[in-house]
């Protein structure tokens, strides 16, 4: 669940990157160019899990009451883009048993340039079941490439926390 879950918010977060450098790169200005875009209660994932707490399946939820996203560029190729996002989650069962809501945060960032690549990320998702239990999922990723392409930093990790 939580892989799935990382490559979901990285996912998003590239593609958001891709498409937000195509459009600034189509201005074909010199110098800096800086886009920001604010968004209110967006769907960021839904999506169907087995809660790691209680072996059910049902479907994990994610809006974003606030996003924020952010990309640099300038004309010599170099960029930096970032988002932040937070807001409501849930987990709701297939079939009968425990619920979970709660908040999350969520943060990425990426850095290209003719040296190197950066991108890294963080997640958190604190939720509470019907049943008063609490679930903590913390998620970090990070990966470094040289200017050649090769990956010279790549690591996820993550947390599950039933408490």
């Amino acid at each position: 669940m939580l892989r799935g879950l990382m490559r979901v918010v990285g996912l998003s977060a590239a593609v958001s990157a891709l498409f937000a450098s195509s459009a600034l790169a189509a201005k074909g200005g010199a110098g800096t160019e800086t886009f920001t875009e604010h968004a209110h209660e967006v769907l960021l994932f839904s999506f169907p899990v087995q809660n790691q707490c209680t072996g059910s399946a049902g479907t994990f939820t994610a809006i974003a009451a606030n996003e924020v996203f952010h990309i640099t560029t300038q004309a010599d190729g170099d960029l930096w883009v970032t988002g932040t996002a937070e807001g409501t989650v849930t987990f709701v069962p297939f079939e009968e048993g425990v619920s979970y809501s709660g908040h999350f945060a969520t943060w990425f960032g990426e850095a290209i340039n003719n040296k190197n690549t950066v991108g890294h990320s963080t997640s958190t998702f604190v939720l509470t079941g019907t049943d008063g239990t609490r679930s903590v999922i913390h998620m970090t990723s990070h990966l470094s490439t040289n200017a050649k392409g090769a990956v010279t930093v790549e690591f996820e990790k993550s947390s599950f926390r039933c408490i």
